[in-house]
């Protein structure tokens, strides 16, 4: 996952399972409460520019001249993991998830995890979509709406479908628009 814009982007790494994460410190519980709670406000707020601030205090990186549409949900956990770049778009309902820690009966199954989310420069995420963790939206990609969305997709690409499944590769019809 390469960003020009992040260059500094968090890495994938194991987390602990769902009963080990009961076992907060004061300070994390403090900050838990933090983030629930300006997650709450940006989510009905009906100002874009104000629910952009929310989201970066509780501590989503988001580029420049981005749209973040109502009821959204952010990852409440680990928004420090999810990168916006500039004039990308997501739109309402969508949620973007970045960690994944199941009971640890499931241990044998799958492995607690939590990875970064890139959405780049001018994609656009459709509504009621879900992004789960480690994606990369590529630049200029367009997930449709209603798509749950598990592996990367490339940059000028528009997927749909539960999973999303690649629809058309663009760039080539944009070169011959702009000709």
């Amino acid at each position: 996952m390469i960003s020009t814009q992040y260059p500094n982007i968090h890495q994938a790494q194991n987390v602990p399972y769902y009963e080990e994460t009961q076992k907060r410190t004061l300070t994390q519980k403090l900050q838990k409460i933090r983030n629930t709670v300006y997650m709450l406000l940006a989510y009905s707020c009906p100002n874009n520019t104000l629910r952009q601030w929310m989201h970066r205090r509780r501590g989503v990186h988001i580029g420049k001249n981005v749209y973040l549409g109502m009821f959204c949900f952010l990852d409440n956990l680990h928004p420090e993991y999810i990168y916006i770049e500039d004039n990308a778009s997501i739109n309402a309902g969508t949620m973007i998830l970045t960690h994944f820690n199941p009971m640890k009966r499931y241990a044998p199954i799958f492995q607690a995890q939590m990875a970064p989310v890139l959405i780049k420069e001018g994609a656009i995420v459709a509504v009621r979509s879900t992004i789960m963790p480690g994606v990369c939206v590529g630049k200029n990609a367009v997930v449709s709406a209603g798509s749950v969305v598990e592996k990367s997709v490339p940059d000028y690409t528009m997927v749909k479908g539960v999973p999303a499944k690649k629809v058309i590769e663009y760039k080539s019809l944009l070169e011959e628009i702009n000709e």
